[in-house]
């Protein structure tokens, strides 16, 4: 397990024991009987945001810097081969995501490049799958997923006005826009946008991968500059040692990637291809001269610091992964990478969720808490009438103990005048029985 892939699970871990304490205290507020309607909302809401969390990272690059093979070498080397398609020249046309949702299918989603007639963002198209041509994949066989995958390198040509209808910029040049062959077509891609389904567990804990095609589609897709990489957790950018820094590629990393001061943490330049140096004639000191030399050129050219520059070797790496050579894996610095964008992206990402937690537990913890303490000022007000009434009820009771005991006193004095009277009847009675008797009246 790669350093990443490690740092990964523990986050996943980390947002399944956030969500099951935001379980507990909503099951506490119901139990309690001290929430609301609101309140049980919105923590249903945070459940479902961490349920459906996302991380992203996104590979820029123009054509033939190796971008598709860093993203296998860096997520998918333990599938056993390639999965997104690599090969010289361009292999990606359009946007691709790589990601999988709880329920899906296995399957590669395509959206038409004529969608962008209607002026319809992506995001909302994704809602109507009448939209899309879906292929199905399977994932285990190899050979089958890289055919299906190589569909997001189809292209077409169409004439210059359609190329423009669909927004792609058309230079004769070659320098501001797409060269016109010398029939005068234009070639784009077939494809809009791409969407991988794939069932790998790093997709499956919430990760997606976002795979850009060159400058020129870059900028004919007005909802990937604006929304998709500025949100992207991180973003990777890639140079080949053999060209260095082109005017490509300084062109994309100004308008697409460089960004503002905020927009630093998570910008990575990768300068691929240094296996390149390998050529058996120089010797390592020599080769790491050169790296060395590199690496502050690309730094000096994009104003950074060389520290923020990563060579690699991503077909290295990903052929080390594969067969188990942890010798030529060590050679290709892949490892460094994947470390420097764990320790940057995903505690990074963390605190952005943790702080979105923080802010809507403590809303409703806040709001709570003030329920309580209105509770219980009325319990404190109740207690005090109580109280008051507990002295009142004291005197009340006193004058009807002395009362009592008053009519007692009379009752005994009364009962002792009624035993006294019915010994007087009695004998009274006695004697009149005893002349009313029959010895009376013989008489």
């Amino acid at each position: 397990m790669t350093d990443l892939t490690e740092q990964f699970s523990a986050y996943a871990r980390w947002r399944a024991n956030a969500g099951d304490a935001v379980t507990r205290l909503r099951s506490w507020l119901t139990r309690n009987e001290v929430g609301d309607a609101q309140s049980d909302l919105r923590l249903q809401y945070l459940l479902e945001r961490l349920r459906d969390d996302k991380l992203t990272v996104a590979f820029v690059a123009e054509f033939s810097r190796g971008k598709s093979e860093l993203i296998n070498a860096i997520f998918f080397a333990d599938h056993g081969d390639r999965i997104l398609p690599s090969s010289a020249g361009r292999t990606t046309m359009c946007p691709t995501e790589l990601q999988w949702s709880k329920g899906a299918k296995a399957e590669l989603r395509l959206l038409p490049i004529g969608t962008r007639v209607r002026q319809t963002p992506v995001s909302e198209l994704k809602r109507y799958p009448e939209e899309w041509h879906v292929l199905p994949l399977d994932a285990v066989d190899a050979p089958s997923l890289q055919r299906a995958l190589a569909r997001v390198g189809d292209t077409q040509r169409v004439s210059q006005p359609e190329a423009d209808a669909l927004g792609f910029a058309v230079d004769v040049k070659g320098e501001e826009g797409i060269k016109p062959g010398a029939d005068g077509l234009v070639e784009i891609p077939v494809w809009r946008h791409a969407v991988i389904q794939f069932p790998h567990p790093l997709l499956e804990q919430g990760l997606v991968v976002l795979d850009t095609p060159g400058l020129n589609a870059i900028g004919a897709e007005p909802e990937l500059t604006l929304s998709m990489l500025p949100n992207a957790h991180a973003v990777l950018f890639i140079l080949a040692a053999d060209t260095g820094v082109t005017q490509s590629d300084l062109a994309v990393w100004r308008s697409y990637v460089q960004g503002g001061a905020e927009r630093q943490r998570g910008r990575m330049v990768v300068l691929n291809k240094i296996d390149g140096l390998w050529d058996g004639l120089r010797d390592e000191a020599r080769i790491e001269a050169e790296i060395a030399r590199q690496v502050d050129s690309v730094a000096d050219t994009l104003g950074i610091e060389p520290a923020a520059v990563f060579p690699v070797s991503a077909q290295k790496g990903l052929v080390a992964r594969i067969q188990g050579d942890a010798a030529l894996l060590e050679r290709s610095r892949v490892p460094v990478l994947e470390r420097a964008l764990s320790e940057d992206l995903l505690p990074t990402k963390q605190e952005i969720v943790r702080e979105d937690m923080f802010a809507e537990t403590h809303e409703v913890i806040a709001a709570t808490r003030g329920l309580l303490e209105a509770r219980l000022g009325s319990l404190r007000e109740q207690l005090q009438e109580l109280t008051d009434l507990r002295g009142k009820n004291q005197s009340v009771i006193e004058y009807m103990m002395r009362k009592i005991r008053s009519e007692k006193e009379e009752f005994e004095q009364g009962l002792q005048k009624y035993y006294a009277v019915r010994s007087v009847f009695s004998n009274l009675t006695n004697n009149l029985l005893a002349h009313m008797g029959l010895d009376a009246l013989r008489d």
